[in-house]
């Protein structure tokens, strides 16, 4: 099977976080250490999903595990919360999180295909979380947006979260209907891919705020 070259450089464009910190050598702590373990996660689910697809292996449970590892993003955010209650909020979030997608997989999913509920859920509230996160923080900024990793790091999520969900939406729709569509939608979702992690790379370059 052919894979497009956009689809590999989408994916790879995820390991563009634990380069800039690599290349940076400053300490990652907080949310930026839960968002990179975030990418370490999709780097590895990218290179299990290439040897299966290679070797003609159905793929698609590798997106499950994925998703779930949004938690680690919730648990994350709760870092650059502005509050003490909305940071616990955000951390009892997390777990919520966790608990309804088993529940929603084990009930209504099968991983031999695409998710109709557990995984749409999960990324409409890692959606939420970031563009949250984004918002609220901007309005309370007294400095230069741009030196923020918060800001960065929460629209890069937001872009990726936005256009993954939009994506299974359409996926779920053409699945077994119009493969050629849903092959040249998944290659407009890794160009997309790529300006999402050029984003959250450029916010683990930024100061750590003291």
């Amino acid at each position: 099977m052919r894979i497009p070259l956009l689809i590999y450089l989408g994916a790879a464009a995820e390991a563009a976080p634990l380069a800039a910190a690599a290349v940076v050598r400053r300490p990652q702590p907080g949310a930026r250490g839960w968002v990179l373990g975030w990418t370490g996660v999709l780097v590895c689910a990218d290179a299990l999903q290439l040897y299966l697809a290679l070797h003609g292996e159905r793929n698609l449970w590798v997106g499950y595990g994925v998703t779930v590892a949004g938690a680690l993003l919730l648990w994350g955010f709760a870092y650059w919360q502005a509050g003490e209650t909305a940071r616990l909020t955000l951390r009892m979030a997390t777990v919520l999180f966790v608990l309804a997608w088993v529940v929603l997989t084990l009930a209504f999913d099968n991983v031999s295909n695409l998710s109709r509920a557990g995984n749409p859920m999960a990324n409409t509230v890692c959606l939420v979380a970031s563009v949250w996160t984004l918002l609220s923080r901007s309005f309370r900024s007294r400095g230069d947006l741009l030196a923020q990793d918060w800001f960065w790091v929460s629209a890069g999520v937001a872009l990726y979260f936005a256009l993954w969900s939009a994506m299974d939406l359409m996926r779920a729709l053409l699945f077994g209907h119009d493969m050629l569509l849903m092959s040249r939608l998944q290659e407009v979702g890794f160009a997309v891919n790529i300006v999402a992690f050029l984003a959250i790379a450029r916010g683990v370059t930024c100061r750590v705020a003291t």
